[in-house]
């Protein structure tokens, strides 16, 4: 994704925002601990209609590697559903998003990032066509305020990682899965208004910890929807659309802003350059399926073809 930029919010989440500022109350706890990171290794996934600098742009215009690590041995990915019992989720949004993390690996859109590499002196690395999931967990513990901040999702992360003796380091990436109406803001840009979701890292035990915030697409579904829902659930179908931009940018690009890997010339990831850029769907509304089930998943770009692809 790209680089954080900082700019005016729309009015309604500048007052929210602010409601998070005076302490929250109602159907929020405690404050959580702060985070480490810094905004800027943080990338956006933006809602459809946004125009990078580098999108759809054949030739020239493809990604180039700046001599960063990759995943080269594929991504084991853990799913946190941060889900207070005042708060809801569709009833097969969870199954559904695990179902992805399962299936995703092996997959024709996954093997896009297979052309991509890390390189040692000589010797490329390229990335296996490997993503499973490690586990997930549900946290029912309340929000912290109304507007969630970055530093309370790397804080979530962090607790998953103690609670279930997860480890870090490139090639494990943490998911942080919020309900319906919580807002998440990294600096002044907060989901529903400027992003659908972001991804970064922090380091926290002398490990890179790779995660991504993924905010309820079905709070405002505008621009962050899908065209359409082959599982029969827009909300988890939307989400998992954005998912699997994340996972694209950090297999391809896990320490963006610190050693970045593959980005083109204006900054763009593997995902940027195809943002909400769908494949051909088939009856039943998909555009991949994988070991029988139905996704409907933005394209990827692809240096081999230069342009956006599904192989």
């Amino acid at each position: 994704m790209r680089r954080l930029r900082m700019g005016l919010l729309a009015s309604t989440v500048t007052l929210t925002c602010a409601l998070a500022a005076t302490g929250g109350g109602g159907a929020w706890g405690a404050a959580g601990a702060a985070g480490s990171g810094s905004l800027s290794n943080i990338h956006f996934v933006y809602p459809a209609g946004h125009q990078f600098a580098g999108a759809a742009t054949p030739g020239p215009n493809d990604l180039l590697y700046g001599g960063g690590p990759v995943e080269a041995a594929g991504s084991t990915n853990y799913a946190i559903f941060w889900e207070p019992s005042l708060f809801s989720v569709s009833s097969t949004y969870n199954s559904l998003i695990t179902r992805f993390f399962n299936d995703i690996g092996g997959s024709s859109l996954y093997g896009v990032s297979a052309q991509y590499y890390q390189q040692s002196g000589v010797t490329q690395q390229f990335i296996t066509n490997s993503s499973t999931l490690g586990a997930s967990w549900v946290d029912t513990t309340l929000y912290p305020a109304p507007v969630l901040t970055d530093a309370d999702i790397q804080a979530e992360v962090t607790k998953a990682m103690a609670v279930n003796h997860w480890t870090g380091g490139v090639g494990h990436e943490f998911f942080v899965f919020t309900a319906k109406n919580e807002v998440s803001c990294a600096g002044v840009e907060c989901s529903f208004a400027v992003f659908c979701a972001y991804h970064g890292s922090f380091v926290a035990g002398g490990q890179n910890i790779l995660y991504a915030d993924q905010p309820y697409t079905g709070t405002t579904p505008t621009g962050c929807n899908t065209p359409s829902s082959p599982n029969g659930d827009s909300d988890a179908d939307s989400t998992i659309n954005v998912v699997s931009h994340e996972l694209m940018e950090t297999v391809t690009d896990p320490l963006p802003a610190a050693n970045k890997a593959w980005q083109d010339a204006s900054g763009s990831e593997i995902g940027d350059k195809c943002n909400f850029t769908f494949g051909p769907t088939d009856s039943g509304g998909a555009d991949l399926r994988v070991n029988g089930h139905g996704y409907i998943v933005q394209q990827e770009w692809s240096n081999n073809v230069h342009g956006c692809s599904m192989s």
